[in-house]
């Protein structure tokens, strides 16, 4: 009988202590010059703990890979085998300015991984599922390497043949996101995706967890959903507004967005900073001087309210939105929904029968009004907002006015399009800064997320992975693989938005709706540098159940396989774990960078891997002989051989990197500056929309309200709280403030980042947990009616599931809102076998993801995770 994983493949803690317990973290080091393994620095450069010198024997150059987005290069300092310090990029005389190179500094998270080298939940031998146990118990036993790839290998080539390459799927994974040969996103450049192609190819995925409704429906309205002023030309804001952006949690280290709005800011000292969120972050803290507390999910209702007063006072450029938009005004309404009628399948909602044609005004003017196809729903006043958002009527009119009296920057985060009905918030907020004529100017922007510059490096960071070899011609939304698990039968274009894809992965929609399906269901999955299954992605309890389903021929997946350093909570539920290496154990190269400074890291490794882990690149590899494509796969080549095969790619395209290979390495971090202008997201030319313009009515998603079933093929109620609708308007969304369930479920319930981790990774540091437990916001006055006080542990609840945790009694979140840091590892108070998936299993770690709903939303099928309707009792 195989051991629990309570108690399986872990380090002792008498071991753990031994390792670790060298030195501690420096968290304010000094200058600590930059040396290879074959360097010495300066003895008064050296990094000094209780006042004496650092013993080490080496120092080698790493980097943090985790999904901030900021890659911070990190030295080891390795003594007697094992990482003694990490440390931080202290090169440079750290002047901010164009021209200048400033140091790439980590955040306290990165500081801490040699907690996470030494971790308790280290895997060490690679395992298998106990036969007879469910996915989710955590029962393994420990099996050889020969033993695990045979048995992967046997059933990759059955899987195979009874149901082709399309039943094959690479998990969504961005815990590696730095790295080239180790990196785990973008899932189509790993060595799974290598790996599967050569072998014929795998169901790809679309969008991503943190931007999936942004991504697709902000270009409703302007076809971009990225472009924006670089960071840096906010010196030349008269204003700036942060919708639901809070970098100072999400990229806070010294090479990332906080580190250049806190620049923003000293150079731009009388710049008035808005943050409008439903909770007063760490950001709105520390950079802005107006908070605007805002109901989770109303954006679209807030924006309206304002245009609605900025119109009927007169104060738009009427000239300007003829010119520009289409489907503003009553009077050129029709001829506008002509223009933007799509007629390519490079757009969505094709009509090619030519009848969904519109008989009614369905302008924004008439939508202002509530007249035309909204006669009866009222006039959009900023009364009429106020009542949906929370925020008072005058407050509305301030924040119109401060658009007109600019130049105004509008920074869009990535929380508000996480709702149910978050496409349409993403493109209100594009709208207000587009239509008060704060679009193209320096000191102005587009609404989308900010853009960070840098000085890139031409040296790839991803080797060939083959797309063109992949038979699999058609794509499933990342968040909506679990039903391809359950009943891929239902799942077309038209029902779970299944997009057909090209062998350089551009995705293209169906000419006629219903014609665009899967033809197999998911029976193999890669789980790599990944805790989503049973973390990032929602319902858990849900999710537990689909996992477990049996492998029949239409249903079940037959086998999951992890690869990772920890026994996370998705290792948990898979059939095979395989121990992976940290970035410290292996050799690998990371770039970078922001503003006026860009980085390469060749990173060496520092250390052995520990127990039996081994890296990706050699553990395809094995599978790679297994399937008889050895040859193909390593073309001959050790992953050192690759890393020197990126560096002579990118002297060839330009890069001013050392003249050999072995100065590169020994090199380890490299910088490069210039001094360019801050980029200004000024659009060229049309737009890519349908009509060129900015498209205030979407044809597209008309159309598309018109042939898609919102139910998912009977699998998504019925409830009218789905709607794709062509203005992005309010309307009462699923689990949003109007839905009747909030009379037993009181409170909106929204997640959000948390300093101590990047999604989930960090979550098992007990530095970082010590730091911030994992703890419910909620406002004084709810808690006080409730009876909660301060650190009092309280149970959270939706219809799904329950988490405990401690309260965070706080007036920086607004009152009938709780929110729970996003990314904190599930801990069921049992794993029994008869209670996977009960929703009545209390979740010990305060994990978001038990709470929160699996529905994919209208447009972009994609995760509308912050709409959750939830109660708080007192444990």
């Amino acid at each position: 009988m195989g051991k629990t994983a309570q108690t399986f493949g872990k380090i002792s803690r008498r071991s753990f202590l031994g390792l670790a317990g060298a030195t501690g973290v420096g968290v304010a080091l000094t200058g600590c010059a930059p040396a290879s393994k074959q360097e010495e620095p300066a003895a008064d450069s050296l990094p000094v703990t209780g006042g004496d010198p650092l013993d080490y024997d080496t120092v080698s150059w790493s980097s943090c890979h985790v999904n901030c987005g900021s890659r911070c290069p990190l030295k080891a300092y390795v003594k007697d085998g094992q990482v003694v310090r990490i440390d931080i990029d202290s090169d440079g005389d750290d002047e901010f300015g164009p021209g200048k190179i400033y140091q790439m500094r980590s955040c306290v998270r990165g500081r801490t991984n040699r907690q996470r080298i030494y971790s308790p939940d280290r895997i060490q031998k690679p395992l298998k599922r106990v036969e007879g146990t469910k996915r989710g118990e955590g029962k393994y036993e420990e099996i050889t390497w020969d033993e695990a790839i045979d048995l992967i290998a046997t059933t990759m080539k059955e899987i195979k043949e009874e149901y082709g390459n399309d039943a094959f799927y690479i998990q969504y994974g961005t815990g590696v996101l730095g790295g080239t040969v180790s990196k785990s996103w973008h899932p189509d450049q790993t060595m799974f995706a290598r790996l599967m192609n050569l072998w014929g190819g795998y169901l790809r995925q679309y969008a991503d967890y943190s931007t999936g409704q942004i991504t697709w429906e902000m270009p409703l309205f302007n076809g971009d959903a990225w472009s924006n002023n670089e960071v840096t030309d906010l010196v030349n804001s008269k204003n700036i507004v942060l919708f639901g952006n809070n970098p100072a949690n999400t990229r806070m280290s010294g090479s990332a967005m906080q580190y250049l709005l806190t620049q923003v800011r000293l150079q731009n000292p009388e710049a008035t900073i808005v943050v409008v969120d439903p909770h007063l972050s760490d950001t709105a803290v520390g950079v802005a001087n107006r908070w605007i507390p805002i109901r989770p999910g109303t954006d679209m209702a807030l924006v309206a309210g304002m245009i609605q007063y900025l119109f009927s006072a007169g104060k738009l450029d009427e000239q300007l939105i003829r010119d520009k938009f289409v489907g503003f005004f009553s009077d050129s309404f029709a001829d506008d929904v002509k223009a933007a009628e799509p007629t390519s399948t490079a757009f969505m909602g094709l009509d090619k029968s030519g009848k969904l044609t519109i008989k009614e005004d369905m302008s924004y003017e008439a939508y202002l009004a509530g007249t035309g196809a909204y006669k009866g729903t009222g006039e959009k006043t900023p009364e009429w907002a106020a009542g949906i958002t929370g925020i008072p009527a005058d407050t509305i009119r301030e924040l119109a006015d401060l658009y007109m009296d600019g130049p105004t920057a509008t920074i869009q985060g990535w929380g508000p399009q996480r709702h149910s009905n978050g496409g349409n918030n993403s493109r209100a907020i594009a709208m207000i800064a587009a239509i008060t004529g704060n679009v193209g100017i320096s000191g102005g922007g587009t609404g989308a997320r900010e853009g960070v510059g840098g000085v890139p490096f031409a040296t790839p960071t991803a080797i060939p992975c083959f797309p063109e070899k992949n038979t699999v011609d058609v794509c499933v939304s990342f968040f909506d693989w679990y039903q391809a698990i359950e009943d891929y039968t239902v799942m077309n274009d038209a029902t779970w938005g299944i997009r057909a894809i090209d062998e350089t992965g551009v995705t293209s929609y169906a000419e006629e709706p219903g014609t665009l399906k899967l033809k197999a269901p998911i029976k193999f999955i890669w789980n790599y540098g990944s805790n989503v299954m049973m973390g990032q992605h929602a319902d858990i309890n849900d999710s537990l159940r689909i996992y477990n389903l049996p492998d029949e021929k239409d249903s079940g997946v037959r086998m999951i396989v992890t690869v990772d350093p920890w026994m996370t909570p998705t290792a948990m539920a898979s059939d095979i774990i395989l121990p992976g290496t940290t970035p410290f154990e292996e050799d690998d190269l990371t770039t970078g960078g922001t503003a006026w400074t860009g980085f390469i890291c060749c990173e060496s490794k520092a250390i052995e891997p520990l127990f039996e882990a081994k890296p990706v690149y050699e553990i395809c590899t094995l599978l790679a002989d297994a399937l008889g494509i050895k040859d193909e796969f390593t073309e001959g080549k050790t992953q050192l051989d690759w890393i020197e095969w990126c560096y002579n790619e990118g002297k060839a395209a330009g890069d001013d990197l050392p003249d050999t290979f072995e100065e590169f390495r020994a090199a380890g971090l490299i910088k490069q500056t210039d001094d360019h202008e801050p980029a200004i997201a000024a659009p060229e030319g049309p737009l890519a929309t349908p009509s060129g313009k900015y498209e205030v009515f979407s044809k597209q998603a008309y159309n598309l309200s018109r042939q898609w079933d919102l139910t998912g093929g009977g699998y998504v109620p019925d409830d009218g709280r789905d709607q794709i609708t062509g203005l992005p308007i309010w309307y009462e969304n699923f689990e949003g403030y109007g839905d009747p369930l909030r009379e037993e479920y009181p409170f909106q319930l929204i997640g959000h980042h948390t300093k101590t981790r990047t999604h989930s990774s960090y979550g098992n540091v007990p530095w970082m947990s010590s730091v911030a437990p994992q703890q419910c916001w909620i406002n004084e006055g709810d808690a006080a009616t409730l009876g909660i006080k301060q650190d009092d542990t309280v149970i959270v609840s939706t219809e799904r599931g329950r988490s405990r945790m401690t309260a965070k009694v706080t007036n920086r979140i607004m009152p009938g809102v709780v929110s729970v840091p996003q990314g904190a590892w599930y801990d069921p108070v049992t794993r029994d076998g008869a209670t996977i998936g009960d929703p009545s299993v209390l979740d010990l770690g305060g994990c978001i993801s038990v709470l929160t709903s699996s529905r994919p939303t209208p447009i972009s099928k994609g995760n509308g995770v912050h709409s959750n309707l939830c109660k708080i009792e007192k444990a």
